[in-house]
């Protein structure tokens, strides 16, 4: 066998490029089109299905206790508002109709400044925004007042404590002092008075202090009081509704624009047809010869409207017999393998047309049927059950023969034995399985045909095809493709440096 152009089999990152994806695209432009325009349509619409919503916002001046950190007080204040407390006062306050839960969830508060805080409630209606947000307002100064009193009333209770244990301190001191004053004149005794009365002095220092910290606490308490206060009353935030009713249905469109190019780009990546001609030219390494629509088989009578059809062939069936014999013609040793990807019938049927006619015309022709449920060898008539190589002559009166091999189970059985040499033209009908390989197929044939059915073949599935021939040396030639999309614009051509064929010096066939 002639040495074979081995060429790298081609990634699938390298096979589904942008451009296959932008020619999808352009393909079904009418699915993502219209799915951009059932987005507007469903967007503008919202306001229909879907209750509109209105917000209303109050602003609130709060004062902030002197030598706290303003960004922490107002913290703590959105906080604050965003606790079930408030929302029960809001609620008893403003007499609204709704649970806590929800009435926080339709509420935020917003630091415009280190003492401005806006607060923002929604509700369906324009007049249960400004209730909402007013009855907010009231309920959350209120709560902060009675927050902030607790606080003082607390620090206030630990200073009176802390002044009456100074006391009790003081009045022990002047006891003390009062004995020393009585008691002799001795140095040490004058010694022991002045350090009491520095303790003394001391403590009524520091009484001085808690009752000055004490009054600067409710000063700030009846301060927070008086400054704390709505800076702006509840009012509805101004929304245009026709610009409402654009953002809407832009927002519809492009969602809808982007699920459709989702759908199509992913249909084209995970579709289980086969994609456009240029594709399946990259991925299987040859050129598209011929692609036709759709093949259709029979689904009742099968076996006789078949072996009907490869007597009778259509228009569909005699373009692929032709294209076969211009391959067979000028192939190596007049020998060819057609590959089946997909649906058998198409190949099966082009096989056996071109076999007959061929037999016709006065040559003598090997068919050798190895594909999956030897559909070639039903269709004329024969029921193959032998684990080993049959050989039928079909038809038996004729002369120059037609014979058909049946191929067995095992595929190293076909590769164990060798073609015969007393054939015009060998043809062999095989379906690939990464199971066995193709390297059964090397001893009989050295180059391919490929008859791709779109239904149920993948990208992957052509790409593990391409290698087990490659593996076995064999060169595919050319592909017909059946299935092709009406508007592929792709034309399957393939450059002459990526297709390695077998060399070979074609001779015309003996007529």
């Amino acid at each position: 066998m002639a040495a074979i152009v081995e060429q790298e089999a081609p990634t699938l990152d390298r096979i589904i490029r942008l451009r296959s994806l932008g020619a999808a695209i352009r393909r079904r432009w009418r699915v993502w089109v219209t799915a951009g325009v059932v987005g507007l349509v469903v967007g503008a619409s919202l306001h229909v299905v879907i209750p509109r919503k209105y917000a209303a916002t109050s602003d609130l001046y709060l004062a902030v206790p002197s030598g706290s950190n303003p960004s922490e007080v107002m913290a703590d204040n959105v906080a604050l508002l965003q606790t079930e407390a408030v929302a029960k006062q809001a609620i008893v306050e403003g007499h609204l109709n709704m649970s806590p839960h929800t009435l926080l969830a339709h509420s935020s508060g917003l630091v415009l400044s280190d003492n401005i805080m806006s607060i923002k409630f929604s509700a369906s209606s324009p007049s249960q925004a400004v209730a909402g947000a007013r009855a907010l307002a009231r309920a959350f100064l209120a709560q902060q007042t009675g927050e902030l009193r607790l606080q003082t009333n607390g620090l206030v209770r630990s200073l009176r404590s802390q002044i009456s244990s100074l006391n009790s301190s003081i009045g022990a001191l002047n006891t003390q002092i009062d004995s020393q004053s009585v008691a002799s004149a001795a140095t040490t005794a004058n010694n022991t008075l002045n350090n009491l009365i520095n303790e003394r002095s001391d403590d009524q220092s520091q009484v001085s202090q808690l009752q000055g910290q004490i009054g600067q606490e409710l000063s700030d308490e009846q301060s927070s009081d008086s400054i704390s206060h709505v800076l702006d009353p509840a009012a509805l935030v101004p929304v245009s509704a026709r610009k409402v009713l654009l953002l809407d249905g832009l927002s519809g469109l492009i969602a809808g624009l982007a699920i459709g190019l989702i759908v199509v780009v992913f249909g084209a990546l995970f579709s289980e047809g086969a994609p456009d001609r240029e594709t399946v030219a990259e991925t299987l390494g040859a050129p598209v010869a011929l692609s036709l629509e759709r093949y259709r088989g029979p689904r009742l009578m099968r076996r006789t409207r078949l072996a009907r059809r490869l007597r009778a062939p259509d228009p569909a069936i005699r373009m692929i017999e032709r294209r076969l014999r211009a391959q067979l013609e000028t192939a190596p040793g007049r020998a060819l393998a057609v590959v089946a990807m997909g649906a058998p019938e198409p190949a099966a049927l082009g096989v056996g047309a071109l076999a007959l006619a061929l037999y016709s015309e006065g040559h003598r022709v090997v068919v050798v049927d190895a594909a999956d449920g030897r559909l070639l060898a039903t269709m004329f008539g024969l029921s193959p059950t032998s684990h080993t190589m049959e050989m039928h002559r079909l038809p038996a009166d004729g002369h120059p023969t037609l014979r058909l091999l049946v191929a067995p189970p095992d595929p190293m059985q076909m590769a164990e034995k060798p073609p015969p040499d007393d054939t015009d033209a060998l043809l062999v009908l095989t379906t690939l399985d990464p199971a066995f390989g193709a390297e059964h197929l090397a001893p009989w044939v050295s180059d391919a045909v490929v008859v791709l059915s779109k239904r149920g073949v993948t990208l992957a599935r052509m790409d593990v095809g391409r290698e087990m021939l490659r593996q076995a040396g064999i060169s595919l030639r050319s592909v017909i493709l059946l299935g092709s999309d009406p508007e592929d614009e792709s034309s399957g051509v393939i450059s002459p440096d990526d297709l390695g064929l077998t060399p070979v010096h074609p001779a015309p066939c003996p007529k």
